[in-house]
């Protein structure tokens, strides 16, 4: 299992180095419409996930705040 959970982080760090840091596309797109875009399609595929992911980061924020 732990070598499953490994495999999965690997994979997410490369897409986010492709999207944030080796990104090569011919557009002109900044670096934040490409993490906003990504962000959103995960988003509509994923949506009891991102329900999840905004309560923690809201919770995360009036920590922080």
């Amino acid at each position: 299992m732990a070598e499953v959970v490994q495999h999965q982080e690997e994979q997410i760090e490369v897409v986010v180095d492709c999207i944030l840091v080796n990104y090569r596309g011919g557009d002109s797109e900044s670096r934040g419409g490409r993490i906003v875009h990504a962000i959103l399609e995960w988003a509509e595929e994923h949506p009891d996930e991102w329900n999840e992911l905004q309560e923690r980061c809201q919770q995360r924020h009036e920590v922080l705040a």
